[in-house]
């Protein structure tokens, strides 16, 4: 069973051992803590804790800004691949402990807060200043000092600016308006008009109300001293001298962010911190003592035993089997290549823990599907051997799950090319002899003789869906549900298997198996009116209960039908492949840029072809487990196994 065994534990000790058994619990990531099961009252230290968790979350926040801060200006170094699939700071443990001794985060968060807001206030005063400067372009025509456009005790400047077509009904209207008003047009550019109005102060009723009607903007040049265009002058060379102060700015950035990975060291080990005052939340406590309470995989029970033993002489540990109607979290526990296509059970959900994992016995059918949906000998090595590479340079993980899971998807599409006469695109006829001879039939060519192995395979996987749960309902003591429900459905579906191929698909079948088949099929359709609604109390419900499910037949034979997908699939990689190489020989003949054009298609086509028939291969054949296969025996609804564990985002401690 490749759901891994569970036991629920219960871990007692006194508090002065907590901070010792929670570390130790935590590096060995082996026990996925749960509420515990004996109601406690608030601890007398529980406000203490709550305390020191806030404490904890402001220094991570604080840490959180640093990183963020810095990270623009970490020097850049030339990346390998190892450092891009591993790009976590490795430390030694005395390294690590001389980081955070060494550390003070409030002497860095203060003299970063410093920098950040003298880079954006010198920001921010570069943009005013060529704002200004540019507005101060526009009234370069005038003469005055900017210093001296001011108001005066009985007069009124305005600068404004108005739409370019407005100037002459503005003019006008402040003539008639008041003769104390003046308009001196200064520049004009594009659709807008850069205007000096002065008036007397005893107009101003007359006057601002026309300018408002005209959508006047009055300019704002406070800040500038001098004749226009000299001032503007003198705003652009503060501001390149406001760029230097800033670039000096940066550079004590980048000198604080060769420290960085100090920084993401003291973030992780601070996260660490925290997640284990979270984890307290999830304690019982007393005055003396504290219970921790939770899940473990039963090959991890005697380790953690041992290991809080011997740190904790005092420890009481008890810990049971699961009861049937409790939630238990499962961790999955597949070997070898089965372990990769973890990767497509858990996409849709994970088994109960009363329930068989469907992992294994989706992992064959998924292949060939795979290799099936991309049927390319040439693009099946190209996938396997990118894919085993980038398997060798990745941390264990999901990452490296789904790599393995596609260098085996590779390889089955290898074999299916291979048989299938798929290579690039490539005409099988112009192949080497020895390639010709694994050749079992070209889809192409062919397409009913493959349309018919889809099927068989469709046919296949449902009926091992049905077996499946006529073993689980045996098992569980459900002989008859198992009988009828299953095994009779077995039997009526392969003895259909002969009439649909004889009269849906054309195919000669001998008259003694056709005979026998439809009688067989007659007593089977009987039978399944007769049992389908049995457990209905109503006589009538019964009757017309099973002529109802006699319907499903109808479902059977849509779920085989989806399997024809597969042929679609595959048929679509060659025929692209076939395109590609036509485009290719077209491009050959351009002149002078042809070669290049050829090289171009041939490299960047198949790549694309792999590509997107890739993820179509992924995501039907997984579709085919989900819709198809599991329909017929899996419950799922599972919770995922998470453990109390170390889990550092930026940083590892290379263990002594």
């Amino acid at each position: 069973m490749a759901v891994s065994r569970m036991r629920k534990i219960q871990i007692l000790a006194h508090k002065g051992a907590k901070d010792k058994i929670v570390s130790a619990l935590r590096e060995e990531g082996a026990l996925h803590i749960t509420e515990p099961s004996i109601e406690f009252e608030q601890g007398p230290d529980e406000e203490a804790r709550r305390e020191s968790e806030r404490d904890l979350q402001a220094r991570l926040t604080k840490l959180e800004h640093l990183k963020d801060f810095l990270k623009p200006y970490i020097p850049k170094e030339k990346k390998t691949l190892d450092t891009m699939f591993n790009p976590r700071v490795v430390v030694e443990p005395a390294e690590l402990a001389a980081i955070l001794e060494g550390f003070d985060l409030e002497d860095w968060y203060q003299q970063v807060i410093a920098l950040e807001a003298a880079i954006r206030g010198a920001e921010a005063e570069i943009g005013r200043k060529q704002s200004l400067a540019a507005e101060l372009t526009h009234w370069a025509g005038i003469e005055a000092r900017v210093e001296e456009l001011t108001d005066t005790r009985l007069v009124t400047v305005a600068l404004v600016t108005v739409e370019s077509s407005n100037v002459a009904q503005l003019r006008s209207e402040l003539a008639e308006a008041t003769n104390e008003a003046d308009l001196v047009e200064v520049s004009k550019t594009g659709s807008s008009a850069y205007l000096a109005v002065l008036f007397l102060k005893s107009a101003e009723l007359s006057v601002i109300p026309i300018l408002k009607r005209h959508n006047a903007r009055w300019a704002n040049l406070a800040g500038a001293t001098g004749p226009p265009q000299a001032a503007a002058a003198v705003l652009l060379e503060e501001a390149d001298g406001l760029r230097e102060k800033i670039e000096e700015l940066k550079a004590q950035a980048a000198e604080l962010a060769r420290e960085h990975r100090t920084v993401v060291v003291v973030l992780d080990e601070g996260a660490e911190a925290l997640a284990k005052k979270v984890a307290e939340e999830r304690f019982g406590t007393t005055q003396e003592t504290f219970l921790v309470e939770g899940w473990i995989r039963g090959r991890d029970e005697e380790a953690v035993r041992a290991r809080l033993t011997e740190i904790a002489p005092e420890v009481d540990i008890s810990s049971r089997d699961p009861e049937k109607g409790e939630d238990v979290p499962i961790d999955l526990n597949n070997r070898g290549a089965v372990n990769a296509f973890e990767f497509v059970t858990t996409l849709y959900g994970r088994p109960g823990y009363w329930e068989r994992d469907p992992t294994p016995l989706l992992a064959p059918f998924f292949i060939v599907f795979f290799g099936l949906c991309v049927s390319d000998g040439g693009y099946g090595v190209t996938l396997a051997a990118v894919s085993f590479f980038l398997m060798t340079k990745m941390q264990p993980g999901g990452g490296r799950q789904l790599m393995k899971l596609l260098m085996m998807g590779g390889i089955s599409t290898a074999v299916v090319g291979a048989v299938t006469g798929g290579w690039f695109g490539i005409d099988p006829s112009v192949m080497p002899g020895w390639l010709q001879s694994v050749i079992v039939m070209n889809p192409l060519q062919e397409p009913m003789k493959m349309l018919n192995v889809v099927f068989i395979l469709g046919l296949v996987q449902i009926m091992a869906g049905l077996i499946i749960k006529m073993v689980a309902d045996i098992k569980e003591g459900r002989w008859i549900d198992g009988i009828l429900d299953q095994l009779l459905w077995i039997f009526f579906l392969a003895l259909l298997v002969p009439l649909g191929y004889s009269f849906i698909l054309g195919g000669s079948v001998p008259d003694g198996v056709m005979a026998t088949a439809g009688k067989g099929a007659l007593v089977a359709a009987a039978l399944v009116v007769l049992t389908g609604a049995r457990k209905n109390p109503k006589p009538i419900m019964k009757v017309l209960g099973g002529v109802l499910k006699l319907y499903d037949v109808v479902g059977y034979f849509g779920d085989v039908l989806s399997y024809a997908r597969l042929l679609a699939l595959g048929l679509a990689t060659g025929a692209i492949a076939m395109a590609i190489n036509g485009v290719a020989e077209m491009a050959g003949g351009i002149p002078i840029v042809g070669p290049i054009a050829v090289v171009l298609v041939l490299v960047g086509g198949p790549l694309f072809n792999l590509a997107v028939n890739c993820l179509g291969a992924f995501v039907h054949s997984a579709r085919l487990q989900y819709l198809e296969f599991f329909s017929k025996f899996f419950t799922g609804g599972g919770s995922a196994f998470q453990p109390f564990r170390v889990e550092k985002r930026y940083s590892m401690t290379r263990r002594e």
